[in-house]
């Protein structure tokens, strides 16, 4: 299986050499098998590839995402149609009806809601996640209510500080940004993978985004980021004086794909974790059952200097 992320941030030429991601740059020649890498991260603008390369990534199912000026991911590019049931599971999905999108929603947003309190009782213990535990029992099916959005608020003031505000220009967010762009693409590869259309979602429904149903399923790892961000602040990493961030800081950001988490009592790569909760959501259309696609369970990573 598919596990290493390759993030590339220097002046590179790319290219297939005997079935084999080649690099070449200033620091010589390297190659890597395609069948090893999930991920390929471009963030230099300075880097060029072959189209032989393209289609060989498209044929293993490597994720490609290119980034913008501030070296956060700002596009993936995914195989197209790979699936061998590809028009069986599109029919299925666009024949799902409302009230099962809504379960589905109530099991995403309880998962969300249940990994924010397993990552607040980590970063900062126990009694601050009890308010959190407690919505994750009100959750209805389709969240009518939005304790999605009052768990948030209760979650980044107690998480970080009551000055943090999500969306600002600090480093914090930059760097919270740039993780769930990684957690984005191995959703989305994943979902592609088993035949899903991310373009249809189950809550998302913008009419701009190619990812809404992505955007849903993503929501139960954000708390993984947001716990590597944490430690990242907290062993002196990360300056919100900064509004870039690092190389450094990049590289252990992209490293979220071989983070863990757990399923079904069993630790899982966040990879791995991704590809099990898109088999399960083509179950749980196709039997009518939200109970049949698994969620993760947050699992604290180590901190490491």
């Amino acid at each position: 299986m598919a596990w290493r992320t390759v993030i590339i941030h220097k002046p590179t030429k790319l290219a297939l050499k005997q079935g084999q991601l080649a690099l070449c740059n200033e620091q010589g020649e390297h190659s890597f098998p395609l069948e090893d890498i999930a991920a390929i991260i471009l963030e230099s603008p300075e880097i060029s590839l072959t189209s032989a390369l393209l289609s060989a990534c498209m044929e293993q199912g490597v994720a490609l995402a290119t980034c913008n000026a501030s070296h956060i991911p700002n596009g993936i590019l995914l195989p197209f149609l790979p699936h061998s049931r590809q028009s069986k599971v599109a029919r299925v999905q666009m024949s799902w009806s409302a009230p099962l999108r809504k379960r589905l929603w109530q099991r995403i947003i309880q998962a969300k809601i249940t990994n924010q309190a397993l990552c607040l009782a980590s970063c900062r213990g126990e009694e601050e996640a009890a308010r959190l535990h407690a919505l994750v029992r009100q959750v209805q099916s389709g969240d009518p209510d939005n304790l999605e959005a009052q768990a948030a608020r209760a979650y980044w003031q107690k998480l970080f500080d009551k000055d943090f505000r999500r969306g600002a220009g600090d480093a914090t967010n930059s760097a919270l940004n740039y993780g769930y762009a990684v957690i984005r693409a191995f959703v989305a590869r994943s979902q592609v993978a088993y035949g899903l259309i991310p373009t249809f979602g189950l809550h998302h429904e913008s009419e701009l985004n190619a990812f809404n149903l992505t955007d849903d399923v993503m929501e139960v790892f954000r708390p993984l980021a947001d716990a590597l961000v944490f430690n990242m602040r907290s062993m002196g990493e990360l300056s919100d004086k900064e509004d870039r961030l690092s190389k450094e800081n990049r590289q252990k950001l992209a490293t979220l794909g071989t983070s863990f988490c757990l399923m079904d009592n069993q630790k899982h790569h966040l990879m791995n974790a991704c590809e099990r909760m898109a088999s399960g959501l083509v179950s749980a259309i196709e039997h009518k059952s939200a109970a049949l696609m698994p969620v993760p369970e947050f699992v604290a990573p180590q901190a490491t200097a």
